[in-house]
């Protein structure tokens, strides 16, 4: 673990973030005018694995904030069903780290085709998606060599965060960005405590709601691709209406709380859930004696979003190694993944 790349690449989080705001250039305003003039009334995303849930996230705050629909749109839909859609007054965000999946290649050639406006958002200035696009929005942060996304994922909720804030001229949020570094530096005294989980249980669900649910299925995937654990996301509110039927010692929960009204009603949910099981760890930014994993709290979900990543993934890499898997090699997967 001494030496994982991995662990360095999660732990060089504020210096990513610290680096892109001071070498941000990304056309944020275009965008942004776009939409408050009404040409762009509708949000559709397109990606794989840690992109998707940073799409997801996407999702959540262009309909939060900016009051526009939102649609997940599955590459397959367009790769391999040849579906067709009236995307004149569509915003077409695809998100690749590498920028060079064939199938997200493919859906930007043809959504452009249906009248979308593209946004690419990717860590690969040389994207061959970049020639069908209207918008790239750059990283910018150093290449990320391992098969895990750790600070790329992070650097796409900054990305949207702050397309976000600009077009709804959210002030305090993006003063927020300026100081997330230091932040974050800030708060690495209290590191989360890998030693306490219980390895020897490989299934559970991770339960959380509103952006903190986007950010679930980030954590799912790390669960699954680095500790080889069926750690399922839920919506608190989807566990309630069935899955809580699974609910025993067999399982660990982790909850996820953040400081707005998905926070609040994750949190009234967690007592009950509590009355199944012993294995519950709770993410949140309380005191409270049953907060497993603390993150010093800006009082704004969207920031923290990244304060609470950014503690995980050095996290979730240690208990990985400390469960004797190498999470530098996750098994089976590569870097790039070409899909159709």
């Amino acid at each position: 673990m001494k030496n994982s790349k991995v662990l360095q690449e999660a732990l060089e989080v504020s210096d990513a973030i610290e680096n892109f705001n001071t070498n941000d250039k990304n056309e944020y305003n275009k965008v942004g005018n776009l939409i408050n003039k009404k040409k762009i009334k509708h949000l559709v995303t397109v990606a794989r694995g840690s992109s998707d849930s940073a799409a997801l996230f996407a999702s959540y705050a262009f309909a939060k904030t900016l009051g526009i629909s939102t649609y997940s749109l599955p590459p397959s839909v367009i790769t391999l069903e040849k579906s067709k859609f009236d995307f004149s007054s569509t915003l077409v965000l695809i998100i690749s780290q590498s920028g060079l999946s064939d199938d997200l290649i493919i859906c930007s050639e043809q959504c452009k085709k249906m009248g979308a406006k593209i946004l690419l958002l990717s860590n690969n200035p040389s994207s061959p998606i970049i020639k069908n696009t209207d918008f790239f929005f750059d990283m910018n942060t150093s290449k990320e060599i391992s098969v895990a996304a750790t600070k790329t994922y992070i650097l796409s909720l900054v990305n949207i965060i702050k397309l976000v804030a600009i077009t709804a001229n959210q002030q305090e949020i993006l003063q927020q960005l300026n100081y997330l570094p230091e932040n974050i530096e800030k708060d690495k005294i209290n590191d989360w405590d890998y030693k306490i989980i219980d390895k020897s249980i490989s299934k559970g669900f991770i339960i959380s709601r509103g952006m903190g649910f986007a950010l679930s299925t980030e954590i799912s995937l790390k669960f699954k691709e680095l500790c080889l654990e069926l750690i399922e996301p839920f919506s608190s509110a989807e566990v309630m209406h069935g899955p809580k039927t699974l609910i025993d010692q067999s399982l660990k929960i982790v909850t996820l709380s953040l400081s707005d009204a998905s926070g609040i009603a994750v949190n009234n949910e967690i007592e009950e859930l509590q009355k199944y099981s012993q294995n519950i760890y709770c993410i949140n930014s309380s005191n409270d004696k049953n907060t497993d994993f603390r993150f010093l709290s800006a009082k704004i979900p969207e920031i923290d979003s990244i304060l609470i990543m950014s503690k995980f993934y050095p996290m979730i890499i240690k208990y990985a190694f400390y469960k004797g898997i190498d999470a530098d090699f996750p098994r089976y997967l590569s870097k790039v993944t070409k899909t159709i």
